[in-house]
């Protein structure tokens, strides 16, 4: 199957756009450097396993936050949004993205006894995998195993894969009774996909003078029911999700174009004081654009 690359494309909800592995195995083998990888608030219908490897990051998912060190991991079910982002200043994870498909065929006995429990579990949105308790300890080492043997293309990788994410699916049905503590409510995904929405309009108008009435309307609703979804689910405001994400681009374009200025990228990017902008990105990054770009242009 072999590695694939990570990705920020998304459509008008923050789906993934991603085709993940082939029709006849479809799943992604992701070898993430954390420190070059962004995680931005995303949802796709497969599920995702990932192991952290080294380093410490923070996993946003289902209003909930996880932090991950090395040797941890979690399970994502399908249509979650989340985002991760990187605490220390190194990081690694092998991830995984598959269609459940991968275990079994729809309505066969595999699916309806481990798979569609699982799947259609409104109360069980993630799980966070800790070495310490056993049954997880126990899944974190086939997910490594199954990635090892999926991205290197080992002798019967098919095989292999598909028995050790059975495996961790057989796991989780007998402790899912343990892993419902964060329960995903009609209303619950009701709040995501309005959320979905305001993230679709501000990654496809950030160029623009946003306000929090247009963000709002984008989504159809009110500017508090706003100010509560991004605080309760995305633990931010749209303001500063703004911001972020803006400074996100700029990071990029600053590589990408490297004949444009600084301020013209800025500009570009829907900052009108270049001073503030510059203040905003040392916050953030610890270096100011020229240095950034100087450090890591190709043709410097």
């Amino acid at each position: 199957m072999g590695l694939s690359y990570s990705t920020d494309k998304t459509d008008e909800t923050g789906k993934e756009l991603l085709t993940y592995g082939t029709p006849d195995f479809p799943i992604a083998f992701f070898d993430d450097d954390l420190t070059k990888v962004r995680v931005p608030w995303h949802w796709h219908d497969e599920l995702e396993l990932a192991v952290i490897l080294s380093g410490e990051t923070n996993v946003f998912i289902a209003g909930c936050e996880l932090n991950l060190k090395a040797g941890e991991g979690y399970f994502a079910n399908s249509g979650i949004l989340h985002s991760a982002e990187l605490l220390s200043k190194t990081g690694w994870q092998h991830c995984m993205v598959f269609s459940p498909r991968v275990i079994a065929s729809p309505d066969d006995i595999i699916w309806n006894k481990y798979v569609s429990p699982i799947l259609s579990h409104q109360k069980l949105p993630f799980i966070k995998l800790s070495p310490k308790t056993p049954w997880q300890k126990e899944a974190l080492s086939l997910a490594e195993k199954a990635w090892i043997s999926g991205a290197k293309e080992k002798t019967d990788y098919a095989l292999t894969v598909r028995f050790a994410l059975s495996r961790i699916f057989s796991l989780i049905t007998h402790n899912i009774d343990a892993e419902t503590e964060h329960p995903f409510t009609s209303k619950t995904q009701r709040d995501e996909l309005r959320i979905k929405k305001t993230l679709y309009y501000i990654e496809t108008h950030y160029r623009e003078q946003l306000t929090i009435d247009s963000i709002a309307a984008s989504a159809d609703i009110s500017v508090s029911t706003l100010l509560r979804l991004y605080h309760d689910i995305l633990h931010t405001t749209p303001i500063q999700y703004v911001l972020q994400y803006r400074l996100e681009q700029i990071l990029e374009e600053l590589l990408l174009y490297p004949d444009s200025s600084i301020s013209e990228i800025a500009y570009s990017c829907g900052f009108n004081d270049i001073s503030y902008f510059n203040r905003c990105f040392l916050k953030k990054y610890g270096y100011t654009p020229s240095t950034f770009r100087f450090e890591h242009c190709d043709c410097k």
